[in-house]
């Protein structure tokens, strides 16, 4: 995790606080615009599909088909709101650890 962290800030040193903090909002940005309706119902549709080519592989998957397509509503959900608040949200409220 901490050569993740080396390589991110060496992005950001890079191009530049500026430039870096433009590009994390676009990044963000870019995949609110793409959680439209559509989009979301295509993904739901390719997760039921993903389940029963699994069932037919006698793969039993990590996340149940259910919690996917929750979490890919929740995601369209959050997509509604403004980058910013999403931001101050996180930063205010999700405690993230990668232990």
């Amino acid at each position: 995790m901490a050569d993740k962290m080396k390589e991110i800030n060496n992005l950001e040193n890079k191009y530049g606080l500026m430039v870096f903090r433009i590009g994390f909002t676009h990044l963000v940005d870019v995949g609110v615009r793409h959680l439209d309706d559509d989009n979301v119902e295509e993904s739901i549709q390719q997760v039921i599909a993903k389940e029963e080519e699994d069932k037919a592989n006698g793969i039993i998957p990590i996340m149940t088909p259910e919690f996917q397509c929750a979490i890919i509503r929740c995601a369209a959900e959050l997509a509604k709101f403004n980058i910013w608040e999403l931001f101050i949200y996180i930063k205010k409220h999700v405690t993230i650890s990668a232990y």
